[in-house]
């Protein structure tokens, strides 16, 4: 079946479950760096990942207790196993993947920490910055937390930057106010304690090294037995010179014992809202429909089968009494901060009848006092409202054919038209003020 899509991209505050959430759909690594990081401070050239596909992906841990609402996870095992509670001493998800030297920067870094190297997951970015400083926020923790402090058994990670202006490749990964690389042997329970977290609840099965077991909520939702506190790796630049950056992490002397970076969407200028990208397909066999749930960058989905069914799946299969008659179908799809809706038509009329949504006029995008909207001539009767970014509604009524909105008193700001047809064609729109 054809499908009419529409999307409405909504940024209001909602509730956010206090958890790591750990994406299981599978990204590319472009497809991450450029959504949050391609922007006003930086222009991403290219993006690379050396690793699983499993060892890269969103994750967002607004309520964990980790310090950063959402970014990427890169990991030395699957990335699913730094989900909490913190049940485990020594969880292994790794790959048993052993690299060897090779004449790439993070290679060249890596052996001149010595052993062998395994599960590598290493983003490589070229990018072009429009400022002179480029920040990296990030969270590292691992489960050689802590009985391997001081051992051949360093899980290592690094942020490496080359360019203009900085002589070979430079780790920017460092202890604040020092000229230390921040490694589990460097940031532990011993030295460093600033920088350095306990994630080891109360369990008799836990080697403690000397430490009290932790009562920090970050024990219920993250798995690795310690984590630093937020970082921020920093490198002074030159504006619109390329430069290259490197972010990974790796096993060393050994593929087991999982360790992760979770970078943060704040890095490189980036916002701390992320709003979703809803989006869905809807596959047809007799009367019943599988919803293929495409969307990004959520954790939460809320359906409306337009017949007064719903449901919160990710994945959901709805049976309709009868597809002869046409359905609105909606799907909410919220993280920590913002929600994006989106509507498709369901049934009705065969993929080969089904007639593509005409677009309505709405000008001036960019509006003073008036704002002109204007349905396409197949439409006779809609309902239009305009809201805020916080959700609230601002301006309502009925339009037959054209409405011109009197908007002169209400502030500056960003709003989002919605129009809903008598014909079960739905519209939205963002406008400015």
């Amino acid at each position: 079946m054809k499908q009419i899509l529409f999307l409405a991209l909504l940024s209001y505050s909602i509730p956010a479950s206090a958890q790591l959430f750990v994406d299981s759909k599978k990204y590319t690594a472009e497809e991450l760096v450029m959504d949050f990081f391609n922007g006003a401070c930086v222009d991403i050239i290219s993006v690379e990942h050396y690793g699983d596909p499993q060892q890269k992906t969103f994750f967002e841990g607004s309520q964990s207790g980790l310090g950063v609402n959402a970014g990427i996870i890169l990991t030395t095992g699957d990335a699913s196993v730094a989900v909490g509670p913190n049940d485990n001493m020594g969880v292994a998800g790794g790959y048993g993947t052993e690299y060897p030297p090779n004449n790439s920067a993070f290679s060249q870094f890596l052996q001149t920490i010595g052993g062998a190297s395994f599960d590598w997951s290493v983003l490589r970015i070229t990018l072009v910055p429009h400022i002179d400083s480029l920040g990296f926020m990030y969270v590292f923790g691992s489960e050689e937390y802590c009985e391997y402090v001081g051992s051949q058994f360093n899980d290592a990670f690094g942020f490496l930057i080359s360019g203009p202006g900085i002589s070979g490749v430079e780790n920017i990964a460092m202890i604040p106010n020092a000229s230390v690389p921040v490694s589990i042997n460097n940031v532990n329970h011993l030295i460093n304690t600033d920088f350095y977290r306990n994630n080891m609840p109360v369990d008799t099965n836990f080697n403690y090294c000397g430490q009290s077991p932790s009562n920090d909520p970050m024990t219920q939702w993250v798995q690795y037995d310690g984590t630093t506190t937020v970082l921020t790796a920093s490198a002074t630049v030159i504006p619109d010179s390329t430069y290259e950056v490197w972010i990974g992490i790796s096993d060393i002397g050994d593929g087991v014992w999982d360790s992760g970076i979770f970078l943060s969407i704040e890095s490189l200028c980036g916002d701390s809202l992320l709003e979703p990208v809803a989006g869905f397909q809807a596959v047809t066999n007799g009367n019943t429909v599988t919803f293929n749930n495409g969307t990004k960058y959520a954790t939460a989905w809320h359906w409306d089968f337009g017949d007064g069914a719903t449901s919160s799946e990710r994945f959901p299969k709805h049976t309709y009494a009868n597809l002869d008659q046409p359905y609105t179908v909606q799907l909410v799809a919220t993280n920590y901060c913002c929600t994006d809706t989106t509507y498709t038509i369901v049934g009705g009329m065969s993929a080969t009848d089904a007639p593509e949504q005409p677009a309505c006029r709405v000008f001036p995008t960019q509006f003073n006092d008036l704002l002109t909207v204007e349905l396409p001539g197949e439409v006779r009767g809609a309902r239009l409202q305009l809201t805020d970014v916080a959700g609230k509604i601002v301006l309502q009524q009925s339009i037959n054919e054209k409405a011109v909105l009197n908007t002169g008193a209400l502030p500056g700001g960003t709003y989002i038209l919605e129009i809903s047809a008598s014909n079960g064609w739905h519209w939205v729109y963002r406008v400015f003020k």
